[in-house]
């Protein structure tokens, strides 16, 4: 019995697994893309052939068109990976072909094509330029960010922003999406904004974004790109006609190698030593878009100029109460659009009640390229006569863009029984929230019975110290915050400040890391981390990015801040030392290691009584 359950459980997971490899034998994509459309004479350039999906693996070998008339075949190699996600497996299979230019001029790469389960799939051509002279290197068929080479200026095709709108033609308060990608074929350091874009008659909604953007691959014109999002928005037009959205500018420091000086410092010397930045400055493309009026035709005579797709519900928290007792009506209003403009509902509520003005909550969601969410409207009401009251449907008529037509939503009739309470009719004030309604009519003043507490005639409080110690306190702790206030926005907008307030915090973080790393095991780490205390203190103190650090400016910069010489080369000395026990392959032992670390504590301790006295 047992071997024929297990006989049974294996046919099961066998005809599981033939259904799943049969349903995705279709599931195949193909591109194709070159590591430089702009090619010296007598270069190498790679042609990479992506087969990507389940079917990848299995897919028949391309065919590449005919490029004798202008390069010269070379050789090939191939990468594969695999993936499962949600139980599905993904193949994605690179094939990279590698050529010689042989010919000037302007030439196109024909189309690369598959066939598979009798389907001919291809991609697009290639179009490339191949001159004469020497040319700027091709960086790695890897598509990797690439460290400019010296003396090298980037091009634009290296480095630039793209704007790119979801819709080009909307309805007046329909949102369109923007989004502006940053594309790089180097290795960017940083970026910042320079300028905002001009978004004049648009209600915006930014999209929140991490600090470390998202880095994807994507080919354009047959090179492939790094692309990060580094800004994106939803804009509501707020009036018909041709609308444009400004040009947006970024500053991007550019990673770049310096010359080394001696075949050691090649060895030896870290980009500590030998890495500098180039600052490019950016600007992305403008973007027209065509707002159309909202239609004449089936427009409702309430329509106040919503746009979207919404849902609207009304609700009380009790329907049975007695007179004077406050209740809430809950209005609720959801869906995609823009959520912050919706307008206050008009409700007709019972002349027997007293009503107060709403509390309004509004809760956005960014997700994708969709802005939705919820306004809340929230009214407290107090039934003043007994008997059977009704809140009439609330309307709300908008325009859904989707549909293209107009929509009346209403919430259902609310029906409250109201009872004769045992409180008398009391006069409310205006501004009081449901609790402080509750309790009017029940707030009885009782007459205080106890002693107040009679003071001699004569004694004066003010002459008493707990009298100005009461008085002082208070302005001291203003005094405080003024001082800690101003401190924050030093921090916040004077980097120089931060970086040489947190240099100190810094370092002793990364010696700590150096010190769970003392081990044979981890010598290398080790020297690292010491490394890195020691440049990254000096970088924060002198406001200089760590990868763009130069020996000589560096030393420069402290002998002129008054740090005394030996001081300086105390520090150098310890650099040059991780720099030899990192790339060394002798090993050293834990005293040794100890002994160093108490050594590059004490110099780094030096140097900073040096810049702060």
């Amino acid at each position: 019995m047992k071997n024929d359950i297990l006989k049974w459980i294996m046919v099961f997971v066998l005809a599981a697994g033939q259904s799943t490899l049969t349903g995705a034998a279709d599931d195949l994509s193909i591109r194709a893309y070159v590591d430089n459309t702009v090619i010296g004479l007598n270069q190498q350039f790679t042609l990479n052939v992506e087969l990507s999906g389940a079917d990848a693996g299995r897919a028949s070998n391309p065919v590449l068109p005919g490029m004798d008339d202008f390069a010269r075949f070379l050789g090939s190699g191939s990468s594969q990976s695999f993936q499962f996600i949600n139980g599905k497996m993904s193949v994605s299979k690179t094939l990279s072909y590698h050529f010689q230019a042989s010919a000037e001029g302007t030439h196109q790469i024909g189309a690369v094509t598959v066939t598979h389960q009798g389907k001919t799939i291809q991609t697009e051509p290639i179009p490339i330029q191949i001159r004469k002279g020497t040319g700027a290197a091709a960086p790695p068929a890897s598509g990797q960010p690439q460290e400019a080479p010296a003396g090298v200026t980037p091009d634009g095709d290296d480095l630039f922003i793209r704007a790119e709108a979801d819709k080009q033609r909307v309805y007046q308060n329909e949102p369109v999406i923007v989004t502006y990608k940053l594309y790089t074929r180097l290795n960017v350091a940083s970026y910042g904004l320079t300028q905002l874009p001009e978004t004049a008659g648009f209600w915006t909604e930014e999209f929140p974004l991490p600090r470390q953007p998202e880095v994807s691959r994507e080919v354009l014109d047959g090179r492939q790109y790094t692309v990060a999002v580094i800004k994106k928005m939803a804009l509501f037009p707020t009036g018909s006609g041709k609308k444009t959205i400004g040009p947006m500018g970024v500053q991007c420091d550019v990673r770049v190698r310096e010359r080394s000086r001696g075949v050691f410092d090649d060895f030896f010397n870290d980009s500590f030593m030998l890495g500098r930045t180039q600052r490019r400055s950016l600007q992305s493309n403008a973007i027209t878009i065509q707002v159309n009026p909202l239609p004449e035709a089936g427009r409702p005579a309430d329509f106040s100029g919503v746009v979207g797709r919404f849902s609207i519900s009304g609700s009380v928290d009790k329907a049975d109460v007695r007179t004077n007792e406050a209740i809430t009506c809950k209005i609720v209003i959801r869906g995609q659009g823009n959520i912050r403009t919706l307008p206050d509902p008009d409700i007709r509520f019972p002349t027997d009640f007293e009503v107060y003005p709403p509390k309004t909550s509004i809760d956005i969601e960014r997700e994708g390229n969709t802005i939705s969410g919820t306004k809340t409207y929230e009214y407290v009401l107090v039934p003043r006569v007994p008997g059977l009251q009704k809140i009439q449907p609330v309307r709300l008529s908008v325009f859904d863009p989707a549909a293209n037509s107009y929509k009346t939503l209403q919430t259902r009739e609310i029906s409250i029984q109201v009872a004769r309470g045992s409180e008398p009719l009391t006069t409310v004030p205006s501004g009081l929230s449901k609790e402080e309604v509750r309790l009017i009519g029940q707030d009885i003043r009782f007459i205080k019975t106890r002693s107040t507490g009679f003071q001699r005639i004569g004694s004066a409080v003010y002459k008493k110290g707990v009298f100005w110690a009461v008085l002082l306190v208070p302005l001291l702790f203003a005094g405080a915050a003024w001082l800690y206030r101003n401190h924050l926005n030093r921090m916040q907008d004077d980097v120089a400040y931060a970086r040489s307030r947190r240099a100190g915090r810094a370092a002793r973080r990364r010696f700590a890391g150096a010190r769970a790393n003392m081990t044979l095991a981890n010598q290398k780490t080790f020297y690292a981390e010491v490394s890195r205390a020691l440049t990254g203190y000096m970088g924060n103190k002198l406001n200089m990015a760590e990868s763009g650090m130069i020996s000589d400016q560096v030393r420069k910069d402290l002998m002129q801040r008054g740090v005394p010489a030996d001081v300086i080369s105390e520090v150098f000395d310890c650099l040059h030392v991780c720099d030899m026990k990192r790339f060394s392959p002798a090993e050293t032992d834990e005293s040794e290691m100890k002994v160093f670390l108490q050594r590059s504590e004490k110099a780094l301790s030096r140097l900073d009584k040096a810049l702060t006295r």
